[in-house]
Order: C-alpha cells, then structure tokens, then sequence
C-alpha cells in the first residue's frame, strides 16, 4: 500500500498544465494554433528572464551591458509578437475570401 507517488504527474502530463495556466493567465485559453502557443511560450520565457535582470539592475548590479541585454530581451519578446500578429491576420484574411466567394 503506497501512499506516496499514486497522485504524482508525469513530466508530459505536469508540462501540459503548465502551458494551460500559462494560456489562462494572459486569457489566450483558446488559442488553437501551435505555432501560436509556441510564440507565446517564447515570450513569456524571455519576459521572465528580463525580471531577474531587472531586479539586478535596479539594485544597481547591473551596468551597461546587462541593461542592454534586458533591451534585446524585450524586443525578441515584440518581435514574436508581431508574427502572431502577421500569423492570425492572415487567417483572418482567408476567411473573409472564404466569405465573400
């Protein structure tokens, strides 16, 4: 009799959730496209890594080139932005021909 283990998630199972609360928290549940879920993944990885920058350089650890790096992270993060952007009103624009055939 284990008591232990019977209700531990397995890693895809555990990575799953994480994406699903990952969505939710910025309102993009119903995202379907994968590329789309991917893109939003990157950003939030690359936004996270600027918090921890951020933290260092407002406590005055940071100098020239870690406030540059934090720069290139933001703008990574607006630059996937963008394809989601390009990637959605593309689609959109298929359905309106779809439509107006």
């Amino acid at each position: 009799m284990a008591l232990f283990g019977n209700n531990k998630e397995t890693k895809e199972e555990k990575a799953a959730r994480k994406e699903r609360e990952l969505l939710e928290k910025y309102g993009l549940e119903n995202l379907t496209d994968p590329q789309d879920i991917e893109s939003v993944r990157k950003i939030v990885s690359e936004l996270t890594g600027t918090g921890l920058m951020e933290a260092g350089i407002t406590f005055g650890g940071g100098n020239e080139k870690d406030i540059l790096k934090t720069q290139l992270y933001y703008q990574r993060s607006i630059l996937e932005q963008n394809f989601i952007l390009i990637r959605q009103l593309d689609r959109i624009s298929s359905l309106l021909e779809k439509n107006s055939k």
